[in-house]
Formats: structure tokens, C-alpha cells, sequence
């Protein structure tokens, strides 16, 4: 991978801090030079925590402002926002309070929201009491978040039109995850893109390949890759993309599809 390759594209590039096996702190010195952005996934539990110190913060700014590297922040996981158990929505807004005022210094271009909680095949009597525990809970981060426009709603396994009305109400934004969309098997992908492009501010990209997601682009369908970027073409999106894999091999594999595919474009 060429150095050049960074600042390259009309979008912000970025991938994930699991991209060696180690702590984060390692992957973002070693990924800073290269990309534009880092996103930092974080997670807490009783057995394994792997949330920044201080001094990480501190050092992380500092490689930010060495090489023009900034960060977006993926919340935690392991608890459902949309969990029918309100110990468990409460234990999850205090861990995103938690990762938001930890990670706040890093100023980062979004913070990464899951909304838990529901399968696709879920009746409309059940999606009407997720939907009403998801506004509870995107209540409470709206107390404690100052510009809520940084939260970045993704796309599950889910219909993304689920979640599309509560991100209006707290003036939220999308992550629209096309590899999820791939997955799915949704043949009219391409249409969801298109609507939700316009309040997207983070992309997630990654391949799917034998029903597995989050693989490097190079094992995926290039002509599905070809057509997404197209659409980033014509829509003239300037967000961030991050390629979200997890180790060296996908990462490098997906930058060089991405490049091959982006110049047959232009």
C-alpha cells in the first residue's frame, strides 16, 4: 500500500482499530498514516474491556493531529438498546454516556448507534413496543449529547425504515452498512442506498461472501461494489467510508478492489 492512496478519494477513508492483532492504541499508529479515519471499536464487559486510558486519549489526539487522521466511535454491543429488559437499556445508555464523554476530546465525525432488539420478522404489535423503548432510550442519549447529529443509526438486520422515523425525531444521522444490505439478499439494495445516502454520514463497506459479512472487498461481488460507488458518484457523497474488516489481509485486499474499481469509474 502507497502512502498517496490517503486523501485520495472525494470521501473520508477509513477502517476499523482491529486491523493487526493487538490493542488499539498499536493499530492507530500503525493505520494513522494511511487512512483518513479510525473507527475505534469499543466494548466493556466483567471479562474483557478494551476502553482507552487517558494517556491513550491524549496520545491518539496527538496522532490525529500528526497525520490529519481523525476517528468516528463505534458504541458498544453488548448490550440491546431495544431490549425488552429495562436493566439492560438502562446498563446500555450508561455505557454510551460512559464511551461518549471518554472519546469526546477525540472530537469524533460520529459515534456509531446500534438499536437492538428485533428480527426482521418481528410482528407490528412488537415493532410498535421496540419502537417505543428505542425512543426512550434516544431520549436519554439526547440529554447527555450535545449535537445529537453526530450519532450515526445503522442498518441491521432489520428494515433501515424501521429506525428511519426515530432518527428524525432527535435529528440523528444514518450509517448505512452496505455490506448488511448485501447480506440481506434485499435485491433492491441499491434503493435503500439511494434514500438513505442523504442522511448518511458513515458508510460501512465490506464483502460478503458465502452468507459471511465483514470480509475484504476482493471476496465479495464486484459488481455489486461497482454499482455502490457509482451511486456515491452520483450523489457526490463526502462522508466517511470505513471499510470495516478485521485484519491486515482484508484490509489490504479491499483498499486495492476499492482502488481498481473507483479508477474504472473515473
Amino acid at each position: 500500500m502507497k502512502a498517496h492512496e490517503k486523501g485520495s478519494y472525494p470521501f473520508t477513508l477509513g477502517t476499523t482499530s482491529y486491523i493487526i492483532p493487538d490493542d488499539i492504541l498499536p493499530n492507530v499508529r500503525i493505520l494513522a498514516p494511511y487512512v483518513d479515519d479510525i473507527e475505534l471499536v469499543l466494548f466493556e464487559s466483567p471479562e474483557l474491556s478494551n476502553m482507552p486510558s487517558n494517556d491513550n486519549i491524549s496520545e491518539m489526539i496527538y496522532i490525529k493531529k500528526q497525520y490529519s487522521t481523525g476517528y468516528t466511535v463505534h458504541l458498544p454491543t453488548d448490550k440491546k438498546a431495544g431490549s425488552e429488559n429495562i436493566r439492560e437499556r438502562i446498563k446500555f445508555c450508561d455505557d454510551v454516556k460512559k464511551v461518549i464523554e471518554l472519546t469526546y476530546p477525540l472530537n469524533p465525525r460520529a459515534w456509531i448507534l446500534h438499536l437492538e432488539g428485533i428480527t426482521k420478522n418481528t410482528n407490528k404489535d412488537g415493532l410498535a413496543r421496540w419502537t417505543d423503548r428505542c425512543f426512550e432510550v434516544l431520549k436519554n442519549i439526547d440529554s447527555f449529547i450535545e449535537d445529537t447529529s453526530l450519532i450515526a443509526i445503522e442498518n441491521l438486520g432489520y428494515p433501515w425504515v424501521w429506525h428511519e422515523n426515530l432518527a428524525e425525531q432527535f435529528n440523528m444521522s444514518l450509517c448505512c452498512d452496505v455490506g448488511h444490505l448485501w447480506l440481506n439478499g434485499h435485491e433492491n439494495w441499491i434503493d435503500d442506498v439511494k434514500q438513505m445516502l442523504s442522511k448518511t454520514i458513515v458508510v460501512h463497506l465490506h464483502g460478503v461472501c458465502s452468507f459471511k459479512d465483514h470480509v475484504g472487498l476482493q471476496k465479495g461481488d464486484r459488481k455489486l461494489l461497482k454499482l455502490f460507488l457509482n451511486e456515491l458518484i452520483l450523489k457526490k457523497y463526502k462522508g466517511v467510508i470505513t471499510l470495516e474488516i478485521f485484519n491486515g489481509n482484508d484490509f489490504f485486499g479491499s483498499m486495492e478492489a476499492l482502488k481498481k474499481e473507483w479508477e474504472l469509474l473515473h
